[in-house]
This record gives C-alpha cells, structure tokens and sequence, in this order.
C-alpha cells in the first residue's frame, strides 16, 4: 500500500472519517475519546505497515518495546555508570541487532566472502535470506532519538506504552519518514484535536503536490532512467549524463514527493509533521544543497552524530573530518551497498573542499545597495556546478551495482559511443522544465513572500477538476517509492 495507490485512499478516507466523526460521536468524555483515538491510531498505523508482510510488525513491536523499558529506566535511574549502560544496550540492540542484522548482515558477508573465497576456496560465512523491512533505518533512527533525548534529560520518559508506540510506528511518516523525534512528536500526544483547527487547503495542498510529483513526473521518467542504468556499456555518453541528471532529479521528485503526502495526511489527522525538502535545486554551494535537502535525517546526524564529536568546536582539521565522517554515516545509513557507501563518502569530500576553498577565499561582504551586473551569471554558474556535483553523486546512488557506476562514470568522461533515443531528451527537458519551474515559483512565494491567497470557493471549486487531471495523467503503473528501501 503506496500513498499513490486507489488502496491507501480507501484506507485513509476510513481512518479520517472514523477519527473526525464516528469517534466524536459515540464518546463524550474527551479524556476517553483521546486514548481510544490513540489505540485506533496505533492499530491503523500497523496495518498499514504490516499490509507489506505481517512478520514486519512483530520487529517494530520488539524496537518499540525495548526503547520503552530503556526509556523508563533511564528515567528512574540515578547512577550515571548504569544510565550509560542502559542507552547502550539501546544501542547495541537497534543498530547492530535490528538495523545491523536485517539491513546489512548480508553486505558485510558478501564482502568478507569476496575477500576470503580466493584465500579458502569456499565462503566462511552463509548468505541469509533476509526480508529487508519497509522503512526500517526510519523508524530505528526515530525511536534513538528519544532513548537518546531521555538519556540526556532533555525530554521527560513516556510513560504511556499506547503514546509512545504510535510515535514510532504513525503511519504517514512510518516507511520514509520525514523523521520525526520525540521532542517535536510527542507534545501534540497529549494536545487536544479539533476538527475546525485543521488546514484543510495547506493538507491537500501539500497532498496533491506530492502526488504530482511522485505519481505523474517520477513514475512517468522511471522507465527511461532504468533502461539506461540497466545497460550503462550500451548507452551514448549524452544518455549516459541524461540519465545521471534524470536519476538524481526522480529521487528527489520521489522523495519529496512522499514527504509531501505524508505531511499532508498527518494535517489531516491533526498532526504537524516537520519539512524534509527546501527547494534544495536553488542552492550554489554543498552545504546550502544538503541543508535543503532531506532535512530532518541531517538534522539528526547534526544532533547525534555532529554536534556529540564536537562539531565546530574543534580544531579546523577535526571540524572537517566530522564534516565528512557525518555524509559518510549518511551515506552507510542509506543502503548495504558499496554505491552508498561511495556516494556518502563523495559527498563529504565535496564537503570538504567547499570548506577548504571558503578559508582560502572568504566571502567579502558586498555593499547592499550596489548592484553587481555578474550576480545572476556567478549564481547560474554556481548552481549548475552545484547541481553537476550532486548529479555526478547520484550515478552511484541510483546504479544497480558498483561495477554499473563506474561504468556509467567512464562513459562519460570517455565521451563512450552507444544508444541514444530521442525520448531521451524529451523526457530529460520535460522534467527539467517542471523542476525548476516548481522551483521559481517555490522560491517567489516562500523566500520571497510574493504569492497571492486563491479565494477558498475558488480553490476547492478547482479540486474535483484538478483531481481529474491528476488521474488521467498518472501512469497505469505505479512505482515503489525509491525510499522504501532504506
């Protein structure tokens, strides 16, 4: 069940209709109303994510249950020795018994048999058959956050089973997030929700762009981006970089495109989730990209992973490597793959340098009232070589297999003779045209502050009619957001 799916629109429309007017109905003590809304909410949530395979809510319940218990001893606990203990055992059971095993036992035993098989002449390690479950490095990442959080007294201990296992497992956000940390979750458990507080025109906004961009623009140049990536020694150099470009701009349509309907369903339900993309294509520089894009697991590789190994309040040696060990960790936590572990790496070395060059060439601080006639040259220039370097990047991302991305690299730096069909360009200008035209208006209403309110009966006198458009643009086929597998 995909948010661009008939099926999940049946599902949600049960769960809306259910929360905002059987519930009100039938009970009339609001104390009452709210736990069983949380029960309901909790039940749905692992529907939903047990909908892919029933075995994948026995392992959430497990993540659940053991943050829970380390959340309550920690709070009770008094003797730094045995609270240091405790978030361990936390961490030592989410990351390498849960995360570790069912993501990437298989990879570090593939590895070590590569390594092994010539010296031996058999594998020392069985290769399992292991069912990677949807959304795993989310929902692990989230429920850290909180043993994390508790451990240093910033937030209280949930006491409440119900509250604390819908923070995990709340299904608009469960499979590919944004993610969500206690701190910002857990205070609208204990708010009371009302129908007329809800933002109906930002929801479906919010929905209906993302549906646009997953379900119309990602899915509809899915085909050409796997051709080509399927086959990168067969393919032209020009479609060799079409599909660098294609492939980094469908993850982000994808991605966006999810956090977009998941932010717009938990409006619905009353629940405000945090953005996870900021027009991450406007940005000139590495730093400004990444602090634009998928932004709340770098919010919590700043809080967890940065900012604990001293962030910029070290040395300029040691800031950089903890600039560039956080995109490793990023790159690790995205996939069991090489390709990944590459791309995260590439990324913090890009990071890097970028820090490198701002201590050799520092910014000068231009008179505001004088106007440079190079400004928009030197801003193209910058954000195409910006975007370049995170194409480039997603070569690896998006290749099926290590071997495949550097074919794909070489192939265009050799300039490599091959296939190219017209539908090529056509899907590549196309989608270029629509990112960047999403992107000027983006950045005229919300940077600029320059957009205009549409009358409300105008707007929702337009949604049946754009509905309609939507439909008949979607693709027979939808595709699994990319996401899913992480």
């Amino acid at each position: 069940m995909i948010f661009s799916d008939f099926e999940y629109f049946v599902f949600f429309l049960f769960v809306f209709f259910t929360v905002w007017y059987v519930f009100p109905t039938i009970f009339s003590n609001q104390s009452r109303e709210t736990r069983i809304l949380h029960i309901f909410l909790l039940i749905s949530s692992y529907f939903f994510y047990m909908s892919w395979d029933y075995r994948f809510g026995a392992l959430i319940l497990l993540s659940t249950a053991i943050d829970y218990y380390v959340g309550l001893k920690l709070s009770s606990e008094t003797r730094e020795k045995i609270r240091y203990y405790l978030l361990l055992f936390s961490l030592i059971t989410n990351l390498v018994f849960i995360l570790g095993f069912f993501k990437y036992y298989n990879f570090l035993v593939t590895s070590i048999n590569t390594v092994t098989n010539p010296m031996f002449g058999a594998d020392l390690l069985p290769v399992l058959k292991i069912i990677l479950p949807a959304g795993i490095s989310f929902f692990t990442f989230q429920s850290l956050s909180y043993t994390i959080d508790v451990y240093r007294r910033e937030i209280p201990a949930e006491k409440d089973f119900i509250r604390f296992a819908l923070f995990v497992s709340f299904f608009p956000q469960l499979v590919a997030g944004p993610i969500v940390t206690a701190r910002t979750f857990m205070p609208q458990l204990y708010s009371p929700k009302k129908l007329e507080d809800i933002e109906f025109r930002v929801a479906i906004r919010f929905f209906m762009l993302g549906y646009f961009k997953k379900a119309i623009l990602s899915d509809m140049v899915a085909p050409t981006i796997d051709t080509i990536y399927a086959d990168p020694a067969g393919h032209h150099a020009y479609a060799l970089l079409i599909a660098a470009a294609l492939g980094g701009i469908q993850v982000y349509l994808d991605f966006s495109g999810y956090s977009d309907m998941a932010i717009g369903s938990a409006m619905l339900l009353g629940y405000k989730l945090p953005t996870n993309f900021n027009l991450p294509f406007i940005a000139t520089s590495v730093s400004g990209f990444w602090r634009r894009w998928h932004m709340t697991l770098n919010s919590w590789l700043r809080d967890y992973i940065y900012i604990p190994m001293g962030g910029s309040r070290v040395t300029s040696v040691r800031r950089k490597f903890n600039l560039w060990f956080t995109m490793f960790v990023s790159g690790v936590w995205h996939g069991a793959q090489w390709t990944f572990v590459f791309w995260g790496s590439l990324n913090g070395v890009f990071y890097v340098l970028e820090e490198v060059w701002k201590e050799w060439f520092p910014d000068k601080k231009d008179n505001p009232e004088t106007k440079h006639w190079y400004k928009v040259p030197l801003w193209i220039f910058q954000n195409i070589l910006n975007s370049s370097i995170f194409f480039l990047g997603a070569v690896f991302f998006r290749s099926l297999t290590w071997e495949n991305a550097w074919i794909h690299i070489r192939g265009i730096f050799t300039f490599q003779m091959g296939q190219i069909r017209p539908y090529m360009w056509k899907d590549f200008l196309w989608i270029l045209f629509f990112l960047y035209l999403g992107h000027a208006i983006g950045y005229l209403i919300f940077e600029k502050g320059k957009g205009k309110q549409i009358p409300a009966s105008l707007e929702f006198a337009l949604y049946p009619v754009l509905f309609l458009v939507l439909n008949l643009a979607t693709p027979e086929n939808s595709v699994p957001f990319i996401y899913f597998q992480f």
